[in-house]
């Protein structure tokens, strides 16, 4: 796998998130992958929609772009980059799924859900937005 000077190889992330992380954590993969995307979208805030699309490049994780937005749906596709793996183990896309609820939850003050589903050579992540169910203060 070539490397360009601004590339980095992604060899290494999906040995630890195809074989590392699905060995540890089992049949709680899906759930963990999930809030550690989350996490991370608190320790790596964006400021507004128009820069997830950059991050989701910068940290390897393809090109993101919005699909649709329907009421307090958004729909995105997300065209991971190739990979050394064909299949990709249950609830992969999770960590990213994750990571996009949690920012919408931080821009718009409440409760956000989002979930990937695999399409061919796409992924679907939806994040629903619950305009009714306000984030509680951190202690």
């Amino acid at each position: 796998m070539d490397a360009t000077p601004n590339q980095t190889p992604l060899f290494g992330i999906e040995l630890i998130r195809d074989y590392v992380l699905t060995d540890l954590l089992g049949s709680d993969y899906r759930q963990v992958i999930y809030w550690a995307g989350k996490r991370l979208a608190r320790q790596f805030p964006v400021v507004d929609e128009s820069e997830l699309a950059s991050f989701f490049e910068q940290a390897g994780w393809g090109t993101l772009e919005i699909k649709k937005r329907k009421g307090t749906a958004i729909t995105f596709v997300l065209s991971p980059p190739d990979t050394t793996r064909e299949e990709r183990p249950q609830g992969y896309f999770q960590l990213e799924a994750g990571f996009l609820a949690e920012q919408f939850s931080c821009f718009n003050g409440c409760v956000a859900e989002g979930y990937a589903e695999v399409n061919k050579e796409l992924v679907q992540i939806t994040v629903q937005i619950d305009p009714k169910d306000p984030l509680e203060p951190l202690k």
